[in-house]
């Protein structure tokens, strides 16, 4: 039925104009997602390895966190919180409830 009446008011082209772009969007955001979990997963293995200072760990979180609508961003980020808790517990702390501020719902 919304077909039929985009047609019949010539904005078929429309339609299909916005759901290329939003495939190449989609896409887009894909191809970010996985340029950040190539970037990060070696720092992150090199942090959850060695007792790094509280500044950078907080460095790291504050810039992960900003990213973590992907499930394999999450890991990572969950990764480093898990090693460092113990160590630096206002920090990692901190870093959830930023965490759970932008990603969870109220």
């Amino acid at each position: 039925m919304f077909d039929e009446i985009c047609v019949a008011l010539g904005e078929e082209d429309n339609m299909e104009q916005s759901l290329t772009d939003t495939k190449e969007i989609a896409r887009k955001i894909m191809d970010i997602n996985e340029i950040a979990y190539t970037t990060y997963k070696p720092i992150v293995d090199d942090i959850c390895t060695r007792k790094a200072p509280e500044s950078e760990v907080e460095h790291l979180l504050d810039y992960m966190v900003g990213i973590c609508n992907d499930e394999r961003m999450l890991q990572l980020f969950k990764q480093v919180c898990r090693s460092y808790i113990d160590i630096y517990p206002r920090v990692i702390t901190a870093e959830i409830y930023t965490y759970k501020e932008m990603y969870e719902e109220s």
